[in-house]
């Protein structure tokens, strides 16, 4: 009774923690799920408006900019004042009225980093610029702005307005386009060359290229204006004087509404109100010439703007429309390259007065005359936001650190717009979908998180690294699960039972790190195989000739021999043949290149089946990976072949089938369910492998199912990349992101195993 008693309280002890293990390891992969989607969800997050302040400048503004810190904005008035607002106290903390402007106007304006080049109703272009050195008192931060000012051309003795400017600087030049209201395209460059001996001869170019954008007039340079106001003269080159009436005629034909010039000082943009866009080269600024002429826009163009890298042009037009534009190779083209219009975003209701883009991606910002300002990114092709104000914009800003939005209307009013922004990048579309990258001829999938500058466009498509674990998946198992099957098989009905100590063997096999096998794969596999590559090949053959040698041979062998070996131990007597016909085959391995591949097996693969070949390639990946799998698909497929009934067996065979038909007729259908959830296992075990991919293949996230071909997976992808993913950024997300797809793959085919499972062994349970 005691003894009953106790079994009793064993069994209910035992009911609880094997419940309580199976709700704790179900809480444990919920609370999974749950961090991991947690760390996911921002990537879903729009942008939105964090905070609205607005302020009151006294004048007509041309131009806005805000510090970095967001602690001070500033305005530059059409009369030539500069003032400084404090966005913290809302009180003017400066103002500085320009040099030259009693009688002027500002009519143009040109931004390059910190300085503004400021072109005037009276022919003259004035340099200026603006800082906010960072100092620290008493713990405080305290900017201060600083204004300097540059210098002064005259650029035309009719001192006509400048109604359009373009200006790039560095260290050794400095470029000014600008379009005068009597319809000339002036073109101004100063270059300093330096010398062994430390000072430089400065050269100064100054030319009409009005010429370019017309199919009139003739190739003229601006003659001498006077000297500049602040600054050393240099050399220019004169020619012949512009004559207004044909400038006339020009202008007449259509009118320059907006410059672009890139930051190169090569690649020049002129936009008309015929809705073209003008490219000319300006690398030789003595000899400029037009590329290409684009239709653009069925409307007349009034606003450009690069993004940055300046690469890509975005183009707003009169009817509202916002397309972003690049140069892609063409070899239709007379020079290589043709003008594409490669994204299109949310149309504006009204004329887009301005572009201005940000410094930290491929993001700008729109205003239009109605009011509407928007933040758009190109890549995505997203319009992030939409803000309103009440009359039409003079000028917007965008904050250094893209978080805030500034525009003032013509009135004076200042809107300033704390934004919040993660992730602009990232859509359905980037990360599944084919999408058109500066640089590249067509949308394609593409994985690169990194680049060289600051410049660089994240190419995030998790396309590659799904199709890199499909593709070492798939050659995996094409060798895990013919192995595994037929060895338990064999083992399980073929082998004899003195030697099936051979099945705890293997399943040691499983013990061995995966890090240990990727290395093997990587640093001596990958070369050993690159190095007998021809014998792989032969290899096969060899094998089937050993093989039937070896039956041959054994027919001969006279009883007296053969009896005593146990039956099942026959195919020892196979290992020989085998290791001879590997043997045989390395042997011979450079007769079979020269016979087979000409002498060079690699460049006979790439000149006859177009085949690059690489040292880690999906080949050797197979072979490791499949490695690691076959011991759990031998294990669980022989442990289901082993527990199939004796009486199904001993009743096929009495019927008279043989041992292998009733091995591939009975035993395989009855041991499917258990055979199919062994496959399943490998499957995942093979999808979520990680260090034998990194180490084993190039890591290459190219999509092509080249067996000679390298690829990255989604596991691998995570432990070379996260370490570097900054906490909190799109990168990190989107990895998390990864983690998400492959437990969220691994749970559904397991399930789908699962029911596959059960409805089999249901099925075969009946037989």
């Amino acid at each position: 009774m005691r003894s009953l008693k106790r079994r009793q309280c064993t069994d209910k002890a035992a009911h609880w923690v094997i419940s309580l293990g199976g709700a704790a390891t179900i809480f444990v992969m919920l609370i999974l799920f749950l961090f991991i989607f947690y760390e996911v969800y921002p990537l879903l997050r729009h942008a939105r408006v964090l905070k609205t302040n607005n302020y009151l400048f006294k004048g007509t503004a041309v131009a806005l900019g805000i510090d970095e810190q967001q602690t001070t904005s500033y305005a530059i008035y059409e009369e030539g004042a500069v003032e400084f607002l404090s966005l913290s106290r809302g009180g003017i903390t400066k103002r500085h009225t320009l040099s030259g402007f009693n009688q002027a106007l500002i009519t143009s304006t040109a931004k390059e980093g910190n300085s503004y080049a400021l072109g005037t109703n009276d022919g003259r272009i004035v340099e200026i610029s603006i800082n906010f050195p960072e100092s620290f008192l008493d713990g405080e931060m305290n900017v201060l702005p600083e204004i300097s000012e540059g210098e002064t051309i005259q650029i035309t003795n009719e001192r006509k307005a400048l109604k359009h400017l373009a200006f790039r600087e560095n260290d050794s030049a400095r470029v000014f386009i600008a379009h005068s209201e009597d319809g000339r395209l002036l073109l101004v460059s100063s270059e300093t060359k330096e010398s062994l001996f430390g000072a430089g001869e400065k050269k100064e170019i100054r030319k009409d290229i009005a010429n370019l954008i017309t199919p009139h007039g003739l190739n003229r340079s601006i003659p001498p204006a006077s000297p500049p106001v602040r600054g050393k003269a240099g050399k220019s080159n004169t020619g012949t004087a512009y004559n207004p009436a044909i400038l006339t005629e020009q202008r007449n034909a259509f009118e320059v509404t907006s410059l672009a010039l890139d930051h190169f000082m090569e690649n020049l943009y002129v936009a008309t109100s015929a809705g073209e866009i003008f490219h000319i080269n300006v690398q030789d600024k003595e000899n400029p010439f037009l590329v290409n002429k684009i239709k653009a826009s069925e409307k007349a163009i009034t606003a450009l703007g690069f993004l940055l890298g300046d690469v890509s042009l975005v183009i707003g037009d009169e009817g509202g429309n916002v397309t972003v534009w690049m140069q892609t190779r063409d070899e239709a083209s007379p020079t290589g390259w043709f003008f594409r219009k490669v994204h299109t975003l949310m149309p504006h209701n009204a004329p887009v007065l301005a572009v201005t883009s940000s410094l930290r991606d491929k993001g700008f910002v729109t205003a239009a005359a109605d009011g509407t300002i928007r933040l758009n990114h190109s890549t995505s092709e997203q319009t992030r936001l939409s803000l309103q104000m009440t009359s039409s914009p003079a000028a917007i800003a965008f904050s250094p650190k893209a978080n805030s939005i500034l525009a003032v209307d013509s009135d004076g009013k200042l809107y300033h717009w704390h934004i919040s922004n993660p992730h602009p990048e990232i859509t359905l579309k980037t990360l599944f979908g084919r999408v058109w990258y500066e640089g590249y001829e067509n949308p394609e999938f593409v994985w690169q998180s990194t680049g060289g500058t600051d410049d660089f466009e994240p190419k995030l498509s998790l396309v590659p690294l799904i199709f890199g674990t499909v593709k070492g998946t798939i050659y995996a198992m094409l060798i895990a699960v013919p192995i595994g099957v037929f060895a338990a098989l064999y083992t399980s009905q073929f082998l004899n039972k003195t030697l099936k100590i051979i099945k705890p063997v293997i399943e040691i096999m499983a013990a061995l790190p995966s890090v240990i096998l990727g290395f093997l794969a990587g640093l001596w596999l990958a070369p050993l195989m690159e190095r007998i590559f021809p014998a792989i090949i032969i290899m096969p053959f060899f094998m089937l000739f050993s093989i039937a040698l070896a039956f041959y041979v054994w027919k001969y062998i006279p009883s007296r021999l053969k009896g005593r070996y146990r039956y099942g131990a026959e195919a020892l007597f196979l290992i020989p043949f085998i290791i001879g016909a590997v043997v045989s085959s390395v042997l011979l391995n450079g007769t079979a290149e020269q016979l087979i591949f000409g002498g060079d097996y690699s460049q006979w693969l790439l000149n006859v089946l177009g085949l690059k070949y690489d040292q880690r390639n999906a080949v050797v990946v197979g072979f490791a990976m499949g490695f690691a799998v076959i011991p759990l698909v031998f294990t669980i497929s022989e442990d289901a072949i082993s527990n199939v009934p004796n009486s199904l067996i001993s009743a096929s065979l009495a019927l008279g089938a043989t041992q292998w038909q009733t091995a591939v007729r009975v035993v395989l259908p009855t041991a499917s369910p258990g055979i199919f959830s062994a496959v399943m296992i490998g499957f995942g075990r093979a999808v979520g492998e990680t260090m034998i991919v990194l180490m084993a293949t190039g890591n290459t996230p190219v999509m092509d199912w080249n067996v000679f071909n390298g690829f990255r997976a989604l596991a691998a992808n995570i432990a070379v990349e996260i370490p570097e993913a900054p906490f909190g950024g799109t990168l990190y997300r989107v990895l998390f992101l990864a983690a998400l797809l492959l437990f969220a793959t691994t749970f559904i085919i397991n399930t789908f195993a699962e029911t596959v499972r059960q409805r089999m062994r249901r099925k075969y349970s009946k037989l």
